[in-house]
């Protein structure tokens, strides 16, 4: 059945790759979790035959089996195990089997838990009467923990059983943060000598936005970005042995006293766990400046490189949140009190300032819908605007006639406002096209028009067009290079139809590469091998198989969330012209020279740079990249933090300092491949 679920078909490469991204390896690469969840058996076992009882033990989403096998270690008399997603059901079957937990030990049900039924000669002989269970997310409850727990309380364990983790506690900081806004409302767009430009709508202003949790590695925002205006206040807990306290709605109200003046904007979100009891195990998702640990971690670091911020254990399946409050103008003082309301259903939560009847959180004005966060990022860059504004003045006049090639670009509505004679933006998308018809209106802009396809201009009209212009940004662009790829190729389609004079912007994107120590993010593709006693190379070679066959040498992530150092100079991988067509193939080789710490690279980073003309000046130049020049030193590298750069995890300790690459461009499939030895 295993083999049929991974055939050739898109559906079986889908599985593959849910198999290779799937987060089981990452959990067990947390040992703070492994090591709290073990402790937490240990003491709720011996709890229950202390006090003359058997211990049976239940394990919902098992994944691996780890939990389960630490059951069994702990002393338990019977444990049952169940995982729905049957991949990693079997895969734990043969973890279970290789560190000698067979049928006879452990029972693997491979169903999720509201299907298991109780009774003799059933899934489960008894019901049990401890749960250790994982069900959580960044948000806690976004996974259905609530009603997996109701369902469990009800139909698969005894009255008074005890659970682990016992409870949770979710804990709310309000704070004022620019930069976190920044990713929620566009900014007004103005040239160098301060003239608006461009307004945003007040829809897009008063808009909630997104209703997607914002996870994010809070520990790792500048402390000079945010502005805390209070302590962080517990706001709702999580009995998880009660199933009556597991409510799916709740409004939690709580006074808060403001400590530092500002403007309330967002509120900082993250939970802690009660592992046992007593309470005496507690497992806290703070970030650094409120973790309970932060203190004596400091005090016993003997790393002077690793930035304090790094001393708190790390984990990526469980990080922070960020809440966006209603929008308010008005300004809190030290010493205010106000009332904090929170509410969560059965798979969110949302919060609101003296707001008791706010509803959930969704975006009413499209933006949000039609744009990612780090679009926005983006679309607020100030050096970005005004780099791109500066070098379009000065090339653009009365009679220009510009084309812009990109989804939703503020920019190029922007260029209306400069006084040019038209611009035509093409945007196919209906989300993005609304959203942009919202801009051009409410700023007045006569000399703007949309445009579905570039057929719709007749022949005069194109050839007045003199300027074609792309951010460039396309919403189906994962890595920053696939959006200069995407907007050479368009340029290629519509030239025919253009003056052979127009001028193309950018004239042309290159792509760079640095080697790189990470603290911590290699550790989502690192092999587990043994963890906490146990033997997981079955899990290691099931993520592996699945990983070379579906993921890319180079995966997106945010990589100003994830500390790194560099090892060795930055190499410019190729460069490619966008003023002229691409060409169908090219293949560029070379190689990084480690001179720091060879031993120590386990990653590529890889950005991309636009060039808005060929003089290869920094400013006429956008990066996606670092934040400034990159220095071997003990410093992270500063990152563009509303881009996701191309990371490439090195699962291989180079040899003799030196890592070889090569890259290879196909024109026809819009692409680039890269190759890391």
């Amino acid at each position: 059945m295993y083999d049929d679920a991974c055939s050739d078909s898109d559906d079986g490469f889908d599985l593959r790759q849910e198999i290779a991204r799937s987060a089981f390896a990452d959990m067990c690469h947390d040992w703070e979790r492994n090591q709290k969840y073990d402790q937490a058996l240990q003491l709720t076992i011996g709890r229950l035959h202390a006090a003359g009882r058997e211990a049976h033990v239940l394990d919902i989403g098992t994944g691996s089996g780890l939990l389960s096998m630490m059951a069994v270690r702990a002393g338990a008399d019977s444990v049952v195990a169940c995982e729905a997603f049957r991949p990693m059901a079997d895969c734990a079957e043969r973890v279970m089997a290789a560190n000698g937990f067979g049928a006879g030990r452990i029972r693997l049900v491979k169903k999720r838990s509201t299907e298991v039924r109780v009774g003799p000669g059933l899934d489960m002989e008894r019901k049990a009467n401890v749960l250790v269970t994982e069900l959580f997310d960044t948000e806690l409850i976004g996974e259905g923990a609530i009603a997996t727990y109701r369902h469990a309380l009800e139909h698969l364990l005894e009255p008074g059983c005890l659970t682990i983790p016992q409870s949770a506690t979710v804990y709310a900081q309000l704070v004022e943060c620019p930069l976190a806004v920044s990713w929620q409302v566009p900014k007004i767009l103005s040239n160098a000598d301060g003239d608006v430009l461009l307004r945003t709508p007040e829809e897009v202003v008063d808009c909630r936005g997104s209703s997607a949790v914002f996870d994010v590695q809070l520990s790792q925002l500048p402390e000079t970005s945010f502005n805390a205006l209070s302590e962080p206040v517990p706001v709702f807990g999580f009995e998880w042995s009660n199933r009556e306290e597991l409510k799916v709605k709740r409004h939690s109200r709580k006074p808060v006293e403001i400590i530092r003046g500002g403007v309330p904007q967002a509120v900082f979100m993250w939970w802690d766990l009660k592992m046992d009891l007593e309470g005496s195990v507690l497992l806290s998702c703070a970030p650094f400046w409120a973790h309970p640990d932060f203190s004596s971690l400091k005090e016993s670091n003997k790393n002077p490189k690793i930035p304090e911020q790094n001393l708190i254990p790390w984990r990526d399946h469980w990080m922070q949140a960020i809440y966006f409050l209603p929008y308010t103008k008005n300004t809190l003082i030290p010493g205010q009190r106000v009332n904090l309301d929170s509410f969560h259903d059965e798979f969110s939560l949302w919060f609101g300032l003296e707001s008791p009847n706010l509803p959930p959180t969704h975006c009413s004005c499209g933006f949000h819908i039609a744009y990612s966060r780090s679009r926005i990022g983006q679309l607020n860059d100030g050096l970005r605007n005004k780099r791109t504004l500066n070098h379009l003045e000065q090339i653009l006049d009365k009679s220009s006639t510009v084309l812009v090639i990109g989804d939703g670009s503020l920019l190029g509505v922007a260029i209306g406002a400069l006084g040019v004679s038209h611009v035509y933006l093409l945007e196919p998308g209906q989300l993005s096209r609304t959203c942009m018809e919202s801009y051009i209106r409410f700023n007045g802009l006569k000399n703007v028009s949309i445009l579905y396809d570039l057929a719709e201009l007749d022949a005069s009209q194109r050839a007045a067009i003199s300027h074609v212009y792309g951010e460039p940004y396309f919403g189906s662009a994962i890595l920053p290079w696939e959006n200069a790829i995407q907007f050479g190729a368009l340029a290629k389609q519509i030239r025919p139809l253009l003056k052979p004079e127009v001028t193309v912007i950018p004239h042309s994107f290159s792509v760079h590469a640095v080697p790189v120590e990470f603290l911590d993010l290699h550790k989502i593709n690192a092999p587990l091998g043994t963890c906490e006693g146990f033997d997981l190379s079955a899990m290691d070679r099931m993520i592996e198989e699945h990983s070379n066959e579906t993921d890319s040498p180079v995966e997106a992530q945010p990589l100003w969330e994830y500390p790194c150092f560099a090892l060795g100079a930055p190499v410019s991988l190729l460069s490619l012209p966008l003023s002229q067509d691409l060409p169908e193939t090219q293949l560029w080789q070379g190689e990084f020279q480690l001179t720091q710490n060879p031993e120590k690279c386990n990653g590529i980073a890889v950005w991309a740079d636009w060039h808005m003309d060929g003089s290869g000046s920094p400013k006429t130049t956008i990066s996606t990249g670092p934040l400034e020049d990159i220095v071997e030193s003990e410093r992270p590298i500063r990152w563009n933090a509303n881009w996701r750069q191309g990371v490439h995890l090195v699962k291989k300790t180079p040899r003799d300092g030196v890592v070889n690459w090569s890259v290879k461009f196909n024109s026809q499939l819009r692409a680039c491949y890269f190759q890391f030895e």
